[in-house]
């Protein structure tokens, strides 16, 4: 009797309790059901086809919370050529947005529409309560399995290339597949030991994963690996590269030139310490170099005939840090201290060594064009240097604040300003007869060089991109027309043969290793 009696309680308490649970489903019902329908009005402020393909799942995102609430919907991959917003209703905390898609079979496109549009007088308490969804009366949305990253890794590692950008990409239509359509350009080709730059197209089918059509196109010539230390126009690159002595298994550095007229390398110089720099004189018949070691800095002349280089001695303790060559073969160095800057002169001809004089200031460069120099000041806390001219060594003439001058000519002066409110660099003209600035290029310029003709070629930082564009300015005409995009700013312009060497470190390479390249500018166009 009292085993009976415990049953029916049991079933009792569960019968109380089972009634005060509903179902949850009923009562996500019932609470809908409190909620009427409420249509809110809406102003559409701007409709766009994105072909990121960074996601293509539909999304809403509130932008702004400013007293107007602003969202943007991401309507999910389609193929339309435009689209409908129908309604925008609101029940609850939840919005649904109505959309449509328009087809016209001229004008269709594989892309993900967004919609920027403001909800007006909507009474919306809790902004981060609210849930928006996607409601589709007359659009289809379309799915694949592979996204873009998902193909690009598949291409890198089928095709064993390495890039330092982002290939042009996008999805098509070809016959009933959806498939990714891929452009490389300047990438590297591991799978060839030379390691040279490579175009690559390919076409990998976005739901299938499978690779339907690929070309790869070599467009450079791999010359050497080496660091480049100057080059001279359509002719000569001065080179330093890191090799391993085999006998004291210790790193060395070698120079080196290249010739562009007979496609031919050579080595000049040896050492076991650091080349600083090295550069050609006037008539190329001798290179100088300053190695530094231990005990600070030294000079070495190499004559090309022999290649047998000499050490440069000076009576008193001199560290050169900075030099250049001018017309007569005369080379002019400098030396910086704290407070001041010693300038000699020597000369390769005669072996004469002159002080050309102590100055109360931190010269950073000198640049040289017959009787004249260019002289770069560092100061303190200034973002740009303070340039000179001076042709006796006792006046000095201001020109301006920047950095990297050169002669244009006998009567103008180029140099690079830095903007102190965006980091970019712009490009000014000085004339030195009217005294004052009558050109300047826009940009983010971090190089240049001046042609035979005097017109300039110039390396553009392009913005929000991982990669460079080279220029060339008519200095008469005051034109600009881009060259061609680089993936370095090393980038030295070969006028006569159509090409450019590149200077560029292996992103994939743990050694760090610099690549020199030339480049056909025919097979990049």
């Amino acid at each position: 009797m009292k085993r009976i009696l415990l049953i029916i309680v049991t079933i009792f308490i569960a019968l109380v309790f089972s009634g005060c649970n509903p179902n949850e489903k009923d009562s996500v019902a019932l609470d809908d059901a409190r909620f009427e329908e409420e249509e809110i009005k809406y102003e559409i402020e701007q409709i766009l086809f994105s072909k990121s393909f960074q996601s293509i799942e539909p999304s809403v995102e509130i932008i702004t919370n400013n007293n107007k609430l602003k969202i943007l919907a991401s309507l999910g991959l389609s193929e339309y050529s435009g689209i409908n917003v129908n309604s925008i209703v609101k029940k609850g905390s939840e919005i649904n947005i109505h959309v449509s898609g328009i087809s016209n079979k001229n004008d269709l496109r594989l892309a993900v529409p967004q919609v920027v549009m403001e909800l007006k007088k909507t009474k919306l308490k809790k902004i981060e309560d609210l849930k928006f969804n996607i409601i589709y009366d007359d659009y289809t949305p379309l799915k694949i399995k592979y996204g873009i990253n998902d193909v690009l890794n598949k291409i890198q590692s089928h095709f064993k290339v390495s890039t330092k950008g982002t290939p042009i990409f996008d999805l098509i239509r070809i016959n009933d597949a959806i498939v990714w359509d891929i452009s490389y350009n300047s990438i590297f080709d591991k799978e060839n030991p030379d390691i040279p730059l490579v175009n690559l197209s390919a076409q990998v089918d976005a739901n299938t994963g499978n690779i339907i059509d690929s070309e790869k196109l070599s467009i450079s010539t791999s010359l050497d690996s080496g660091h480049i230390l100057g080059y001279i126009n359509n002719d000569y690159i001065l080179y330093k590269k890191t090799v391993l002595d085999k006998d004291t298994n210790k790193s060395i550095e070698q120079l080196w030139d290249y010739s562009a007229l007979n496609n031919e390398k050579s080595m000049l110089y040896s050492s076991n310490f650091k080349i600083s720099s090295a550069q050609f004189s006037s008539d190329l018949h001798y290179v100088s170099v300053i190695e530094v070691n231990d005990n600070g800095s030294e000079l070495y002349i190499i004559p090309l005939d022999d290649k047998r280089a000499y050490k440069i001695s000076f009576e008193n303790k001199f560290n050169p840090k900075t030099m250049r060559w001018n017309s007569d073969n005369i080379l002019y160095l400098i030396e910086n201290n704290d407070d001041n800057s010693t300038v000699y002169s020597y000369n390769v001809k005669n072996n004469d060594i002159n002080v050309i004089g102590i100055f109360n200031k931190n010269i950073e460069n000198l640049i040289i064009n017959n009787d004249n120099f260019l002289i770069v000041e560092k100061t303190d806390n200034e973002l740009n240097r303070k340039i000179s001219i001076t042709s006796d060594w006792d006046k000095f003439k201001p020109i301006g604040n920047g950095a990297n001058p050169k002669f244009l000519n006998k009567n103008m002066i180029s140099y690079l300003r830095k903007n102190e409110d965006n980091d970019y660099n712009s490009l000014f003209v000085y004339d030195m007869k009217a005294k004052d600035i009558i050109s300047q290029i826009e940009g983010n310029i971090l190089n240049y060089e001046i042609l035979p003709d005097s017109n300039i070629v110039y390396v553009d930082k392009n913005i929000n991109k991982n990669d460079f564009t080279l220029k060339k300015y008519s200095l008469n005409n005051q034109v600009t027309n881009d060259i061609a995009h680089f993936i370095s700013d090393k980038i030295y312009y070969d006028e006569n043969r159509n090409l450019v060497y590149l200077n560029i470190t292996l992103p994939f390479d743990n050694e760090k290793t610099e690549m020199i390249y030339s480049l056909d500018l025919s097979k990049l166009n």
